[in-house]
């Protein structure tokens, strides 16, 4: 009996993942070539834009009404990624919602950028193409085209030599 309830739930996760995937990609325009491997553990909210080729293994990728959310091609995104393109206002960070201020930023990640497990990328970060930022980092800041950066706050760790 085990078995067939080890078996049943297995086919209505993978169902249910199906169908999360599909209602995401409807949602927010996702070419079918952008792969969601774990759609249960990926959130997306507002204005964003997911280029082909690129994967997700487990996100929540925010933008407010004021901002928006720009990935580039071929990218790589680890688990437990936070890309937050608005933020509390830290002059009065709590308090009723509707009321508070937000601080809102576009967030662009150029492409082939490879962003590692338990990343946060705050609002206003720009990564230049062929950045790789390193697991459990904080990026508070931009960075140029082909940065090796990790830390928290993360700091440039080196430049790749794309010749």
């Amino acid at each position: 009996m085990t078995g067939l309830l080890s078996w049943l739930y297995q086919v209505l996760f993978n169902a249910h993942a199906r169908q999360r995937a599909k209602t995401l990609r409807k949602r927010f325009a996702l070419d079918d070539s952008v792969r969601l491997n774990y759609p249960e553990n990926i959130f997306l909210h507002g204005n964003i834009h997911i280029g082909i080729n690129t994967y997700i293994n487990g996100a929540r990728i925010t933008s407010g009404p004021d901002s928006k959310v720009i990935i580039g091609q071929w990218c790589a995104i680890g688990h437990n990624v936070n890309i937050l393109a608005w933020s509390h206002d830290p002059a009065k960070a709590t308090g009723n919602e509707k009321e508070r201020p937000a601080v809102q930023k576009d967030i662009l990640i150029g492409d082939h950028v490879w962003i590692g497990t338990n990343v946060l990328i705050r609002e206003g970060v720009s990564l230049g193409s062929g950045c790789i930022v390193g697991a459990n980092s904080v990026v508070t800041k931009s960075f140029p085209p082909n940065s090796v950066l990790g830390g928290c706050p993360a700091r440039l760790i080196r430049t790749l030599d794309k010749s």
